[in-house]
């Protein structure tokens, strides 16, 4: 027998509200300083309810990078037939640098990734995002190819291998470097993927 709507209305909640407190208190106290009990402090809830919902940080950490992962998902799916893919590209990638306004945020990347380096858990989470957004990103490559907006020979995995490093990159340099201008980064990215894809670059 199914659960009535509004239990599960309820529990999502619930759940929502645990996984807004982890990412505040990763962001702000990286992911192993964090503890447990500071997430159930900042989530208003006992220790005894959250573990209900999740049985550990990994397990959150698992959670946001998969509701981000659904979210891009269903991004790549609106503009996948787009009449001007190289401004898709752009717009999506803007997206994934905006995520996060500061530099907490972007640590919080950083280390979420070096922790998929130790941890299969978040890993297999990390590849589940990398094999939806990787061929989303390829084929916008290839449809710009296509209608003309980047180079015809160009390699759209490759480049798109290239673009989600660009992110990634941008994360360690607002993560590292106090003096450096996001505004100026983010406003500078259009005219870097057009000379990056376009037509004899």
């Amino acid at each position: 027998m199914s659960e009535p709507a509004d239990i599960l209305s309820r529990r999502e909640e619930k759940r929502r509200r645990i996984l807004e407190a982890a990412d505040g208190c990763f962001a702000r106290r990286g992911f192993h300083a964090t503890s447990m009990a500071e997430i159930c402090e900042a989530a208003g809830m006992s220790a005894g309810n959250l573990y209900r919902y999740f049985p550990s940080k990994e397990a959150m950490i698992a959670a946001l990078v998969d509701a981000e992962r659904e979210e891009t998902a269903a991004l790549f799916r609106r503009v996948e037939d787009s009449d001007d893919p190289l401004a898709a590209v752009t717009a999506l990638l803007e997206r994934f640098l905006t995520l996060t306004t500061d530099a907490a945020g972007h640590r919080l990347w950083l280390e979420i990734l070096s922790e998929g380096a130790r941890n299969p858990q978040i890993q297999a989470v990390l590849d589940r995002s990398d094999a939806e957004v990787r061929p989303a990103l390829a084929h916008l490559v290839g449809r710009a190819a296509t209608l003309g907006q980047a180079d015809p020979a160009i390699d759209g995995d490759q480049a798109a291998i290239w673009l989600l490093m660009l992110i990634d990159g941008f994360s360690a340099r607002v993560a590292t470097d106090p003096g450096f201008d996001i505004a100026a980064g983010i406003a500078a990215l259009p005219g870097m993927v057009r000379r990056f894809l376009g037509p004899g670059a």
